[in-house]
């Protein structure tokens, strides 16, 4: 359920009149919202306080939005850092708690390029989060889920192929989460691979753009239910 959609599961819900709904809507379109007191917080405060929504009604309505989103509360880190340490690397290590941070005890010239070893396997962890392309609004309000029909845009940046041996790539959508297990050479023949991501990098780092129309290109390389540490290994060997 996106935000429209519970908008709309709200109006259906709202036992006044038309006449009385229009007025509600119509004085929260000339509001100005500020977070976390935003139209829907209003909207639901305003048919609440006429009595033409329930409390059980608006909870019945919160717990099946927070059942079907249940990682919006990710498209609330704002810091990059809390993003892809925070998170997509504590997640991954959940996933597979084979992972060991990397060392110089580990690898004699590690000097930070990667982020997880595994039994002399560099692995580097990427992760973006599905967003409108079309929107400028906030990132939890342009959310995706993953079946959407919006157009969507996902850039999985800052790709160095040449310093790592497997790529582990997080994508979240507000519904679920996909991971993408790739070796480095795969990333670098990747049809939607650019080598220079900014300029004068002489090709030392990439990104890749990952949208509605070349999704399908990652297929082959989708985790599913399967081991991260299989897939990993896997990985490794097709390199």
């Amino acid at each position: 359920m996106e935000l429209s959609e519970l908008r709309e599961q709200l109006c259906r819900a709202f036992s006044g009149s038309a006449d009385e709904l229009e007025q509600i809507l119509h004085t929260i379109s000339d509001d100005r919202s500020v977070f976390p007191f935003n139209e829907y917080e209003h909207l639901i405060g305003q048919m609440l306080g006429v009595s033409k929504l329930t409390f059980q009604q608006y909870c019945e309505i919160r717990a099946t939005y927070v059942s079907e989103n249940p990682n919006l509360w990710i498209y609330e880190i704002s810091a990059p850092r809390g993003f892809g340490e925070g998170f997509a690397q504590t997640y991954i290590n959940g996933r597979c708690p084979l992972l060991s941070k990397p060392s110089k005890a580990l690898d004699p010239v590690y000097s930070g390029e990667y982020d997880f070893w595994l039994e002399g396997i560099r692995i580097e962890v990427k992760a973006s989060r599905a967003v409108d392309s079309g929107s400028d609004a906030p990132l939890y309000v342009k959310a995706l889920a993953r079946q959407t029909d919006k157009p969507f845009l996902m850039n999985f940046q800052q790709l160095k192929p040449q310093c790592c041996d497997v790529f582990i790539w997080v994508a979240v959508f507000r519904d679920e989460i996909v991971i993408w297990v790739l070796n480095s050479r795969e990333v670098e023949a990747h049809q939607h691979y650019s080598r220079g991501q900014h300029r004068g990098n002489r090709g030392n780092e990439g990104q890749l753009h990952i949208k509605q129309d070349n999704i399908e290109t990652l297929r082959g390389f989708e985790l599913g239910q399967a081991d991260l540490g299989d897939a990993i290994w896997a990985a490794a060997r097709r390199r």
